[in-house]
């Protein structure tokens, strides 16, 4: 996962370094009375959706059907636990939550006939809230048990085998939701003079040649001030073609400079 981001990490610095020297790399398209010019940036494809998944259950894996690369639906179970010693705890605690209930009502009918103080039945009263809350706290607990997918995707890695007894600073298991893809780049800052939300441009694809249609969805919330440049989030409108998550390409977009300079 660290050599994951380290190489993310510097991918994105790469192309805010080539927007930084190239300052947006503009291109005319007429000749001198031509209000339009193209931009171009370089940028990332990345998941809208992607999870590292760990547990801190002290129980092994009985399941993890789903292997690298593989396809999963919402609400499939990725990891399986053997859970049969948190199931014998959750049922001692529902038996003790049981009998400080009926304590509590003994104490209540002998404080009716003064055979039992105020101060019993509250104590009875307490120590059916505490077996309550333990047994609700156990229940939580075997909700756990399962891995279930939140949502459709692939698996990025599976990182623990059946019978394994994972680590509680382990990521078990990472996912990416891959219908839902963003294409992240860096612009010069002087960018935001015109660029807006649902401004359209196009992103062509290193490793594919596909040439996708895109909108800008978010603009980064501040200014690198080293770099002077800002972070842009688009989302891809149609098909994605064979892109993946990962892939690098350039970002092109039609500018009307006259309006540029107005604003």
């Amino acid at each position: 996962m660290l050599a994951a981001n380290l190489i993310f990490s510097v991918r994105i610095l790469i192309a805010t370094l080539t927007v930084s020297v190239l300052g947006g790399v503009v291109h005319a398209q007429g000749v001198g009375s031509d209000p339009f010019s193209n931009v171009e940036a370089r940028g990332l494809v990345s998941a809208a959706n992607r999870l590292d998944i760990g547990t801190d259950l002290m129980a092994p894996v009985t399941e993890a059907p789903y292997r690298d690369g593989q396809a999963f639906r919402k609400g499939d179970i990725l990891i399986r636990f053997a859970c049969q010693r948190y199931r014998a705890e959750w049922t001692a605690a529902q038996a003790s939550s049981h009998a400080a209930q009926l304590e509590l009502a003994q104490k209540s009918e002998l404080s009716r006939y003064g055979a039992a103080g105020k101060g019993e039945v509250d104590i009875a009263k307490a120590g059916l809230a505490k077996s309550r809350a333990n047994a609700a706290a156990l229940a939580a607990r075997l909700e756990s048990c399962e891995i279930v997918a939140p949502f459709d995707g692939r698996v990025i890695a599976l990182n623990v085998s059946p019978s394994e007894l994972p680590r509680s600073d382990q990521s078990l298991i990472s996912i990416l939701d891959d219908q839902t893809l963003e294409i992240e780049f860096v612009a010069p800052s002087h960018w935001l003079r015109w660029i807006e939300i649902g401004q359209p441009f196009s992103f062509r694809v290193d490793e594919t040649g596909e040439i996708l249609s895109a909108s800008v969805a978010r603009i980064a919330a501040e200014v690198d001030a080293v770099s002077q440049t800002i972070r842009i989030i688009g989302r891809i409108e149609g098909g994605r073609g064979r892109t993946l998550a990962g892939m690098s390409g350039t970002a092109h977009m039609s500018v009307e400079t006259t309006s540029a300079v107005a604003k």
